[in-house]
């Protein structure tokens, strides 16, 4: 680049009128030169046009290759500009890229809160999903335990069968003793009912002897207005005395009340529900209570009632057969 600064030839770069011509012009009357000084001058004015020829070769040859450098010099700046612009067209490419890759990132960003989001949900469906299984390992533990007492129950099934067959065949027995304990317990019902009926004749027939008894006594205790108005009674027909007036209730038909009270209190009176059999002037003989003594449920042996029971039993409460009278059928 050092050709492109000024090149000054030596005696070629000069300002002003040549020496020699100078004082022609400003002295135009002055006489002329021998011939021999003009020669010197012409000889002295062609070196200088050689000079001048070289140099005005020098700087022709200074100029081309001035543009040549020049053109070189275009060429150059334009490989720079163009360099330039595809270095600026690469870094436009790399800060769009850039930007890409930054709105990307934000992207992936925003994926991340996203994402980050969807984790923790899926951590909280993971423990729901936790306590779930803890649920269901618990019912499975239930439904195990409760599977193994139904295989123990179901090993025990001959044994549940054979105590079932033998608990109904102590049934049909007692079913039986029942049905023989009803009919007798029927059957002395109805001999209680007819006893009864006579009972009631007799305190009748008793009440109606009572009844003639006070009125004989009342027709004894009179006064006699025979004897008052004729003097003393006659002794052969002496007055009853008290003893043997009060005497009427303690003979025969006397006893008949107490005898009721015993009958009510036996074994047919008390211990099998009938009430007191004593008879009222204004209601009778009160209504025998019957249910009460046969309305016990039969209990069996293994503390259950026995089913099919009515109004009468015939057990007691260890599941005994006690009939009154007579034998149970046999099983």
């Amino acid at each position: 680049m050092a050709a492109r600064g000024t090149i000054q030839a030596p005696g070629m770069m000069r300002h002003g009128p040549f020496p020699s011509l100078a004082p022609a012009v400003h002295r135009p009357l002055e006489p002329l030169p021998p011939p021999e000084l003009l020669e010197t001058k012409i000889a002295v004015q062609g070196a200088e046009l050689d000079t001048l020829a070289r140099e005005n070769q020098r700087l022709a040859a200074t100029h081309g290759t001035l543009r040549q450098e020049l053109v070189i010099a275009q060429q150059e700046m334009q490989r720079l500009h163009s360099r330039v612009s595809s270095d600026k067209i690469e870094s436009d490419l790399q800060m769009r890229g850039l930007l890409e890759k930054i709105a990307r990132l934000e992207e992936d960003v925003q994926a991340g809160e996203r994402v980050r989001k969807e984790l923790q949900q899926a951590h909280l469906e993971a423990q729901s999903l936790v306590t779930v299984r803890q649920d269901l390992t618990s019912q499975m533990q239930q439904m195990t335990e409760e599977l193994e007492k139904a295989l123990a129950d179901f090993k025990r099934l001959p044994e549940l069968h054979a105590e079932l067959d033998s608990l109904g065949q102590e049934h049909q027995k007692l079913r039986a003793a029942f049905e023989y304990e009803k009919g007798s317990n029927i059957d002395q019902v109805k001999q209680m009912h007819v006893m009864e009926k006579n009972l009631i004749s007799m305190a009748r027939e008793v009440e109606k002897l009572r009844a003639e008894v006070l009125n004989a006594e009342k027709k004894a205790q009179a006064p006699n207005t025979y004897e008052s108005s004729f003097g003393s009674a006659d002794p052969a027909y002496p007055a009853p005395a008290a003893s043997q007036t009060t005497n009427y209730a303690n003979i025969g038909y006397g006893q008949s009340a107490s005898q009721t009270e015993k009958y009510a209190n036996s074994n047919y009176g008390q211990g099998l529900g009938y009430g007191s059999s004593s008879y009222s002037h204004t209601g009778g003989y009160p209504t025998s209570n019957y249910p009460d003594a046969y309305g016990r449920a039969p209990v069996l042996g293994s503390g259950m009632a026995a089913e099919g029971t009515g109004s009468y039993g015939g057990l007691n409460s260890f599941g005994l057969y006690n009939a009154p009278r007579g034998t149970p059928p046999s099983a």
